[in-house]
């Protein structure tokens, strides 16, 4: 197979063929537990994301066949909350050829690890999205080129039956409207104190072109209150007969049980829609989110379902 390798540019077609390649892989993940998006709503959130964090364009590569047809691509991007460089897991066609996804892949590998080399000893370069379905082979994938485990992710599945918590009683909670003007203050003012939110938004502005992007998008959204304050807030992507999904969730430093009444809510919400249990997924020992966890699995307000990996590449 004749193959062309390229790499990105804005607004040459290649927002659509990354969109194109990443619904048709997610679509044949059989364990994927939460639904897949359109190929629209994908080449919107590229370049949304793109618009607000201009991508370096030789880290993101694609694989297409003579005629322009698309093959697999591999990106990165540079994550502040563990001082890491991620390394995507080739995204490919069904007739992709092994062979390709493996240059692809080390070609995006080698470009990020000589151009991060000057960031300290503790920046790691690292990689993940190990399904289940597909652990023997991912994990197998990285090993060949050199990549070890080094944190482990659990998903649960959310119960609605017994959804009442300790202390809920001084929160108000109530569903949230993006076209709100105060309700979409109090989603930003949460947004910029929530640790996760400040190192998937480092900008506000980031933040706010996120919301915008959403309100496209038939989310669910619900808050959490202390008296006037917001404490903590959500959104979930929730239709009949599809599984419900997390976008987000943010809550304030200090404020865990509003967090953990959330979640419940959150739940009880996606399955009076969908009729499904929602399923989400945390790093395993990774501090105070994952012991809220803990204690929602301790109390019967969720199950354990599966485990999946992350990867580092070790240092020379």
């Amino acid at each position: 197979m004749e193959v062309e390798y390229r790499k990105f540019q804005p607004n040459e077609g290649l927002e659509e063929i990354q969109a194109e390649i990443y619904v048709n892989a997610q679509k044949r993940i059989p364990d994927r537990d939460y639904p897949v998006p359109t190929v629209e709503e994908v080449v919107q959130q590229i370049k949304t994301r793109n618009e607000t964090d201009a991508p370096d364009v030789n880290a993101i590569r694609y694989a297409l066949t003579k005629d322009s047809k698309p093959l697999a691509y591999v990106q990165s991007h540079i994550t502040n909350r563990y001082n890491a460089t991620e390394v995507s897991f080739p995204h490919a066609m069904e007739n992709c050829p092994t062979e390709v996804q493996d240059k692809l892949f080390q070609d995006v590998v080698d470009y990020v690890v000589d151009r991060d080399k000057d960031k300290g000893p503790d920046h790691q370069i690292i990689a993940g999205g190990i399904y289940r379905s597909k652990m023997k082979q991912e994990i197998a994938f990285l090993k060949s080129h050199n990549f070890v485990v080094n944190r482990k992710y659990l998903t649960y599945r959310y119960n609605t039956g017994s959804l009442e918590l300790e202390g809920e009683e001084k929160f108000t909670v109530r569903k949230g409207d993006l076209t709100d003007e105060t309700d979409l203050a109090a989603l930003m003012e949460v947004g910029r104190l929530d640790e996760t939110a400040l190192e998937a938004f480092p900008k506000e502005e980031q933040l706010k072109r996120y919301y915008e992007n959403i309100q496209r998008n038939p989310l669910k959204i619900i808050l959490v209150f202390e008296g006037d304050l917001i404490v903590a807030a959500g959104a979930i992507r929730a239709e009949e007969n599809q599984d419900p999904s997390v976008q987000l969730t943010f809550y304030r430093p200090g404020k865990e049980s509003a967090w953990k009444l959330l979640m419940t809510k959150i739940s009880k919400e996606a399955f009076d829609i969908t009729q499904k249990h929602l399923s989400a997924t945390y790093e395993a020992d990774s501090g105070t989110e994952f012991e809220m966890v803990q204690e929602l699995e301790k109390s019967g307000h969720i199950d354990f379902v599966s485990k999946s990996y992350r990867f580092n590449l070790p240092k020379n």
